[in-house]
Parts: structure tokens; sequence; C-alpha cells
């Protein structure tokens, strides 16, 4: 892979002190704009800019964003550069001291076990609640995520928030495994041998460590927490880290040591956006009626029937991922012939390889928006600028461009979903071959858990056609 570092105009940008800072700034302001729009705004949801910025502008660039530059989000985040500039007293420059406490995270929590039940607990409140059909809940995450990276790196050391708190950070970190752009060491040597310092991680005089508490000059890959905010590059002595350009998806075979809380959050991630929309397109009306019972009935989203029907569908669905995968990988060492490989092992393994699926059905579901939807932001936009920033004018005369009809769209979302399957089935493949040294108990494994990876783009296949009118 080429070193884009090699390029003078990339060179020159990444060696500027301020660097991020200054592409922070532009993505603050518009969240500014955003939490204005949502807070004080109209409160229809097709009207209000700041919700459809929010909800398919930034949502389908995150997404967009996984396959070319990985957490490229995270360096751009206003919300965790807030708590980092309180916490450092600077916006870039290496101060002489630092506000807070300075702990350091607990061990125990060192893992994305929270990361993940946080983001169980944020896509339950939009299928809950809706928030990404409500200006002012909108504008409450928003709030509420600033205060709680300024409240935390005030108490803890580095961006602790971003790491192990942001509800999003275990799908951006397990969806940057599919990107083709990385950080890393140039010569391993250079590091074992030549540094001594380690200044990419400690930092030194004049240059912060790594935000993220990874160390570029180790073994480990770092693709799933490193923001590439580039602090390695400016503090390393020896000039010793690249920035390059791969092919996309090799993270997902290429762990050294893949771990079971970063493979339950895969799973998970995955259940999330194939097993869980099946169970609630099939089953939600009848679970609801079921709690109508119990539970006093109101209007959407208190509606309390609902609220525990989404809540119990939830709980299904992410076991059943789970224990769809761990049935698979249990048929794999079975099949495989070969007791020394566990079905931990494989699981943990075999987990990341069903990222891309998960993501293919999160991207399937970005393209009805951009090509069935996308036409309203021009004009809750026009909105925003006759009133701005308070975003209290109607938009007038609102309707939405259809750039595609629905059973075109319906087809490019099938090839998306085939796409992230083809990623899957190879790097399936080249587990198993890096498992199992011998080729018929590689290929014996490979079956059951390629299988379930069908199994589940065969689900996302017909939750999205079952909407076709």
């Amino acid at each position: 892979m080429r070193d884009l570092r090699e390029l003078t105009p990339v060179r020159r940008a990444l060696d500027l002190e301020p660097f991020q800072f200054v592409l922070v700034l532009p993505t603050a302001a518009a969240v500014a704009v955003v939490l204005i729009s949502t807070a004080v705004g109209i409160e229809h949801p097709s009207a209000n800019f700041g919700l459809v910025f929010t909800w398919v502008v930034w949502w389908g660039g995150l997404l967009l964003s996984f396959v070319i530059a990985g957490r490229a989000w995270c360096l751009v985040c206003p919300v965790g550069a807030a708590g980092e500039w309180l916490q450092r007293l600077s916006f870039w420059w290496r101060s002489a001291a630092i506000a807070g406490l300075g702990l350091r995270w607990p061990r125990r929590l060192r893992n994305l076990w929270l990361a993940t039940a946080l983001f169980v607990a944020f896509v339950f409140l939009d299928n809950g609640y809706g928030i990404s059909n409500s200006p002012r809940m909108t504008a409450g995450l928003i709030v509420v995520l600033v205060l709680a990276a300024a409240w935390t790196d005030l108490v803890f050391e580095r961006r602790a928030f971003c790491r192990y708190l942001c509800p999003l950070t275990a799908l951006i970190g397990l969806g940057a495994l599919v990107s083709m752009l990385e950080l890393g060491r140039r010569d391993p040597e250079t590091c074992r041998v030549r540094c001594a310092t380690k200044d990419c991680y400690r930092g030194n005089a004049r240059r912060w460590g790594c935000p993220m508490e990874e160390f570029p000059g180790g073994e480990a890959q770092v693709k799933v927490h490193c923001i590439l905010c580039t602090e390695c590059v400016k503090s390393c002595r020896c000039d010793n880290i690249a920035l390059r350009l791969g092919a996309p998806g090799r993270d997902l075979w290429r762990l050294r040591r893949p771990r079971l809380d970063g493979a339950v959050a895969a799973m998970v991630i995955v259940a999330m956006a194939t097993v869980v929309p099946l169970l609630t397109v099939a089953f939600l009306g009848d679970m609801r009626r079921l709690f109508v019972g119990v539970l006093p009935a109101g209007a959407p989203p208190n509606d309390l029937p609902r609220l525990a029907a989404i809540g119990l569908l939830f709980v299904i669905g992410l076991g059943a991922g789970v224990t769809l995968l761990y049935g698979a990988s249990r048929l794999s060492q079975l099949v495989a012939g070969e007791p020394a490989v566990t079905t931990r092992t494989l699981f943990t393994r075999y987990a990341y390889a069903l990222i891309p699926v998960g993501l293919a059905r999160l991207m399937a579901d970005l393209l009805d928006h951009a090509l069935r939807t996308w036409g309203a932001l021009w004009v809750v936009t026009r909105a925003l600028l006759f009133d701005f920033p308070l975003n209290r004018v109607p938009p007038g005369g609102a309707s939405v461009v259809h750039l595609l009809g629905p059973v075109a769209v319906y087809g490019l979302q099938v090839g998306v979903l085939l796409g992230g399957l083809l990623l899957t089935v190879y790097a399936m493949d080249r587990i198993s071959k890096r498992v199992f040294a011998d080729r018929a108990a590689a290929f014996a494994s490979f079956v059951p858990v390629t299988g379930l990876g069908l199994l589940l783009t065969l689900v996302s296949v017909w939750t999205l056609g079952i909407a076709l009118p």
C-alpha cells in the first residue's frame, strides 16, 4: 500500500499543527446550526432543517465514510473535540497544565461492553421514541452527548468518552475495519529498536500522545480505535507513521487478537440491522396487543404497550443473532474435526466477518433516503435561510423529489446487500484458512457460517421488499 504522506500536499496538511482543529471548526458550526434549528425551530419533522440534516445527510455520510476513511467522523466530531479542548485547556497546542482529575479509565471497563449497551439504547430511542422524527429530542441528544463528553474528559485522561462511552463508538470502530484508510507504523524495527520514548503514545514536551490510548508502533491493529487525529504523526521523532490506502475489508481477517467483546458488539450490530427489523415487521402488532391488557396504552411515543413490545423484540432479536452465530460456529467446529480449535475461537473470528452484511443493510436503508427523500433537503435549507438560524418558517410548497421509483431503488438495495455478502464470504474464507492449516477442514468450517451470512442477507432482502407498493 502506498504511503499517502509521500505526496507533498498530504504531508504538509498532516504536519500542520492545528490540522484537526481546522477540520473541526466547520462541523462545529454545522452542529451549532442544527442544535438551534432542532431546539427552537419548526417542529414538523420533514420541515425542520436540523432534523433532516442530522438523520439523512449526517447519518448517510457517516455510513459511507466507513468504506473510505474509517473513523473519519471522529476526526472532525465537535462533541469529542469539546471535551478534549476543555481537558487540555487548548485547541491544539501543548499546554503547561490540564483541567480535571486525569484518572485512568477502570481496567474492567476497558472494552466495548458498555459502548455496545449504549448503542442498543441509542437505537431503542429511535425505534421506541422516534428520536429521528423529533426535533426537540434530537436537540436534547446533542446536548447530552456534549455534556457527557465534557464531564467524562474532566474526570478521566485522554478521550475516554470517545473510546468507551460514545453510543456510536462500537458501530464506527467496527465499521472502520471495512475502510481503506489507516494510520500505522512504517518500519517495525524502527519502533522496536530506535525509539525508546514512544512519543506517538506518550507524547512529549511539544506534542500530545494518542488521545485514544493506542500505540501506533505496536503490533495490534489500531483501526478500531484510531480517530485519524494525526497526533502520532506530529509527535513521532523517527517520522515512522504512514497514512495508507489499501483494499477494503482486509482488517476483517487480519486481526491478530480478535476480542470477545468486539465480536459480540459486531454481532449485536448485525442483528440490529437484520434480525430485529424482521421481528418488528412480523410481530410488533401482535406483541403490542399482548401488552395492552397489562399496561396502560397511550399516544406514541408514550405508548407503554408498544415500548414494551419493542424492548422485548430487541432482546429476542439480539439474543437470536448471537445464538445463531454461536450455533453456526459450533457446527463449524464439529464439521472441521479439529478439537484444538474451540467454538469460542471461531465465534470470535467469524463475528467480525459478518460486519459487511450489517453495514450493507444500513447502507441499503440510506439508498432509500437518498434516492426517494433527499429532495427535501433543499426545501428545508431554503426555509432555514428565510429565518436563519431559528428555522421557524414553514417551507411552503414542500415536495419530496423522487429521483428513482421504489422498484428501481429496491434493485439497487439488493445489489448493495449482495456486495456486503460477497465481502463477508471472502472474509470468512480468509479467516477459515488462517485458523485451519488443512484446506478440507477450512472449507468444512467455512460452510455453516457462510450459510448464516446468506440467511441474514435474505432476511434483509425480504424486509426491504415487503414495503414495496
